[in-house]
């Protein structure tokens, strides 16, 4: 049994932390990431077509066992981290530093933080990102969706940003605001400085010196902006399920 358990430990990189909470997540919440993950059935280069028919399988099945739960969170590390190196190396690396690199890639300043407190900065820095974009009326409407316990709050940026790091049903709410709008936001380049940080980094990493002056700039941003379609939304999943799960429990 101990020998099962320190492979299944050495699978997720250590990341039980993370298996509890999905394994307490609403099955469709899951599907989201499944869908971030496989390109909502299409398949990505990064991924076996194994793995993504395990995946899909469980889906369509509304269900998720441990072993396709542990599969989930392994493709997930497969993308993250310094993202180009991943790719080309297939390591996968903890969650925690998937977070800590998003964050970075949005444009967010690191901390010694926990885990939950990165990703509500990440869901900050994309609320404010889509906010930028909004028309007036847009920013009305998502500030009223934002309510305290003695009414609404302000209506402006701040007011809903602190709503955010407060945590709970806010962010709940925010979170799934920030990942319907990251597709929109990382197709218009909003993260192109944060983009060009992290894939020059990771490029060196993968590619070494020469490879990373063969694939050129262009073939590098390609393979980070496959990757991060895929982190950063699904970290804004997995903040929306914290937030979720926060929000229930502290339910009367």
């Amino acid at each position: 049994m101990k020998k099962g358990m320190a492979y299944e430990d050495e699978l997720i990189n250590g990341d039980k932390d993370l298996l509890a909470l999905l394994k307490g997540a609403d099955p469709a919440d899951l599907g989201v990431l499944v869908d971030f993950l496989t390109d909502s059935g299409k398949g990505r280069l990064a991924m076996a077509s194994d793995v993504r028919k395990a995946l899909e399988h469980a889906k369509r099945q509304n269900k998720y066992s441990h072993d396709e739960l542990l599969l989930l969170i392994r493709e997930l590390q497969h993308f993250g981290g310094n993202s180009v190196a991943n790719l080309v190396r297939r390591t996968g690396v903890p969650y925690a530093e998937i977070v800590r690199d998003v964050l970075k890639y949005v444009g967010g300043k690191i901390d010694n933080e926990s885990v939950e407190m990165l990703e509500l900065k990440i869901l900050e820095k994309l609320v404010a990102k889509a906010w930028e974009k909004m028309s007036e009326r847009e920013r009305a409407e998502f500030a009223r969706n934002f309510h305290a316990a003695h009414g609404p709050l302000d209506l402006g940026l701040a007011a809903v940003l602190a709503a955010v790091r407060a945590g709970g049903l806010n962010a709940a709410k925010a979170a799934l605001m920030a990942v319907g709008s990251v597709a929109t936001l990382l197709a218009e380049g909003a993260f192109s400085v944060g983009a060009s940080a992290v894939a020059g980094r990771a490029a060196g990493l993968a590619l070494g010196p020469i490879g990373a002056l063969v694939a050129g700039a262009a073939g590098v941003q390609m393979l980070a902006k496959e990757a991060y379609r895929v982190t950063v939304p699904c970290v804004a999943q997995i903040a929306y399920i914290r937030q979720k799960q926060a929000a229930n429990a502290a339910a009367p």
